[in-house]
């Protein structure tokens, strides 16, 4: 369900209201503090909250720029994996052409098969954290050409050793596709990625300031670019969602050479 619904939103609005959010909740945390805590018990203390507050500051950053960086990562892993499947795939494609007419024949529809199911159906079930049972289907009948053709001549023997080894690539490129499309930050770690947050917000609110607007803005400048982080890694953790997303264009322009090069 999480995944449905980011899936039907673009990411500039979707940014655009978690900062708008973000800034309300700053903002309105300093006005609540202000209401509920004595200002000038607080003033006493500013250097004890400050002390605390640069503490916990130290420690949720080192744990935000971890999570920008897993995801980052995936991310840019994931997007060179969807790549590396369609050259993989392209190049299948080459080696049926190479074969004899009827061993290459087969290979060639199944690689074609295989690219359009993906580039369709399982790019559209992996916006939604899901697999395409199409998609492993396609790539079990791939599977076939292992099975059936037996190399006649040394020439057979090397065609047929490359297209094992592109189909076994194929099959480590879809897990790690299927993987990223679930997302790398387990929901513990979100807990504390918008729990820390909130806790750094609540100790801005707790600082004793003469001037409440000036508190009020500073609170939401930072609640603001704290959502704006968050937003960052979400992003980057739904890698075919949103307007960021990584696209199927590989599998297509795959699907075009196909198509020029029968």
């Amino acid at each position: 369900m999480f995944h449905d619904f980011l899936n039907s939103l673009p990411n500039i609005p979707l940014a655009i209201a978690i900062l708008l959010i973000s800034a309300l909740v700053g903002a309105g945390m300093v006005y609540l503090f202000r209401r509920l805590l004595d200002q000038q018990m607080l003033k006493e203390h500013n250097d004890l909250i400050g002390a605390i507050y640069n503490m916990v500051g130290v420690v949720y950053a080192v744990m935000m720029a971890f999570a920008v960086f897993i995801v980052w990562e995936q991310f840019d892993v994931t997007k060179t994996a969807v790549e590396q499947e369609a050259n993989a795939l392209v190049s299948l494609h080459g080696i049926g052409r190479a074969l004899p007419p009827d061993a290459g024949r087969v290979l060639k529809a199944d690689v074609e098969n295989y690219g359009r199911v993906v580039a369709g159906d399982e790019w559209d079930q992996m916006a939604l954290a899901r697999s395409s049972d199409k998609s492993a289907q396609a790539l079990q009948q791939m599977t076939r050409f292992e099975r059936d053709f037996y190399p006649a001549t040394d020439r057979e023997a090397v065609l047929y050793d490359q297209a094992v080894e592109h189909i076994a690539s194929l099959n480590s490129f879809r897990r790690l596709r299927l993987q990223a499309s679930r997302g790398q930050i387990p929901p513990p770690m979100w807990v504390l990625l918008i729990g820390g947050g909130m806790f750094m917000l609540g100790f801005t609110a707790m600082f004793g300031a003469n001037n409440a607007r000036l508190h009020a803005a500073l609170a939401a400048v930072l609640a603001a670019a704290l959502g704006f982080t968050l937003f960052i890694i979400l992003a980057l953790d739904t890698p075919y969602t949103g307007s960021f997303r990584i696209t199927p264009d590989p599998f297509q322009a795959a699907l075009a050479t196909f198509e020029a090069n029968p």
